[in-house]
């Protein structure tokens, strides 16, 4: 991905590509959403994934109710669905949409909790929509590509202009938090506000699924070097000892809690994940124990370089691309957290043989194709009127979201790693 000066082009076409992602979503995607809803007799609440959170932890911190209760799930469903789900109705979703997060999340939350949620809703769309664009700015100075001003316009318009980030913050989701934490822990590692950088993606723990591998990575780097390494460490363990402390005083017992929400979690969502629908349900088991256990040995092999080395930030971003492909459910707005990946893999393929500049060519078709595919389906319908071309070719945009992370990883995986400063141990 170049980019010159004096690139307002650049940015009118992110800007045009922007809004045709978002006309698919609202003029496309969502009315046949409703319409099979309707059709199915699927219930439509508030459908914000924000909600079964922010009522867990209203419930908890304001009235002592367990967050995990049968009791508190129905009521979430009753403003998530619009009313409690009947597993007898086949066209009911299978997902209890229960209070399946660590018991401190309720912390982030506190804020908001003597707030109606109509309002939540509407502050969590701008401070996630601000998150991600910091997001953005933050990735670009943990890879330290210097971007110009034009250049950021483009990469944050395209950013908030990506089907990930239009899904994300149509649920309100919470990834998009954790993608900033994460981006703001790489950073003040990069600039040795150590203990910061631990507290950061200790707090970033409130998804783990997003955040093990990292974590895993950054525990193997802190032991390349532990004299100087050390206080990522006490911020990290300190950091999670005042959030499990104050959880297990306010629901004693949480943990236990929270992995049998965890496991019916799997339960509705069994099959669903990114490996699993490319490759089964039996074999996606083990593409993921694989994915873990290549990720790990990078980041292991990586452990003493510094966090500004090609070979540490490749460990990172593979790190957060695994997270992706490893998640439990296909959930494209965790795409987010390819950024880190997709800017280094564009800026070390340019200078790479050609096998890996054309593998990267191949990731910017797959990523660059959604809006294409917005393109065509705008044109059918409001050029040519084809409108039942487009109501059977809607899912036309999100043809390549199941391949991308793979294929990003596979990326990563395969870039000759330069500017090493540290002996091979």
């Amino acid at each position: 991905m170049v980019f010159r000066r004096n690139s307002g082009i650049a940015a009118l076409l992110a800007l045009v590509a922007a809004a045709s992602m978002w006309f698919y979503i609202r003029r496309i995607d969502v009315p046949h959403q409703e319409h099979e809803a309707v059709k199915l007799e699927r219930p439509r609440g508030n459908l914000s994934d924000l909600y079964p959170r922010w009522l867990g932890a209203r419930e908890l911190l304001l009235h002592g109710r367990d967050p995990y209760s049968l009791e508190v799930t129905r009521e979430i469903q009753r403003g998530y669905y619009g009313r409690e789900i009947d597993s007898s109705r086949p066209g009911d979703p299978k997902d209890m949409e229960g209070f399946a997060y660590p018991v401190y999340v309720a912390f982030v939350l506190a804020p908001t909790l003597h707030m109606d949620f109509a309002t939540v809703r509407v502050l969590s769309l701008w401070l996630l929509t601000g998150f991600t664009v910091l997001s953005v700015l933050l990735w670009e100075r943990v890879i330290g590509l210097g971007f110009s001003p034009w250049a950021f316009v483009v990469v944050t318009l395209l950013t908030l202009g990506s089907y990930p980030f239009a899904e994300a913050i149509s649920l309100q989701q919470l990834s998009l938090l954790v993608a900033v934490l994460l981006a703001g822990s790489f950073l003040t590692r990069l600039s040795g506000q150590l203990f910061l950088s631990g507290a950061l993606l200790a707090l970033a723990t409130i998804k783990p699924q997003l955040a093990l591998l990292p974590l895993l990575l950054m525990v193997f780097w802190v032991l390349g070097n532990w004299r100087e390494r050390r206080n990522w460490m006490w911020g990290f363990a300190s950091t999670m000892a005042l959030l499990l402390g104050a959880s297990e005083y306010l629901l004693p017992g949480w943990i236990f809690r929270f992995y049998d929400a965890a496991r019916s979690y799997q339960a509705y969502i069994g099959g669903t994940a990114f490996l699993d629908l490319l490759l089964g349900a039996r074999w996606g088991g083990v593409g993921r124990i694989l994915i873990a256990l290549v990720v790990l040995w990078v980041g292991w092999k990586a452990r003493k370089f510094a966090p500004n080395d090609s070979a540490s930030l490749r460990a990172m971003s593979l790190a957060l691309a695994a997270a992706v492909c490893t998640a439990p459910n296909r959930a494209t707005y965790n795409q987010v957290l390819l950024l880190p990946g997709l800017f280094l893999a564009f800026d070390l393929a340019q200078r790479s043989g050609p096998m890996v500049r054309r593998l990267g060519m191949m990731v910017e078709g797959l990523l660059v194709w959604p809006w294409i595919a917005c393109g065509i389906l705008i044109v059918a319908g409001v050029v040519f009127h084809a409108t039942d071309f487009v109501q059977r070719a809607w899912q036309l945009p999100l043809y390549t979201t199941l391949s991308l992370p793979v294929a990003l990883l596979v990326l990563l995986l395969v870039l000759p790693v330069q500017g090493r400063i540290a002996e091979r141990s």
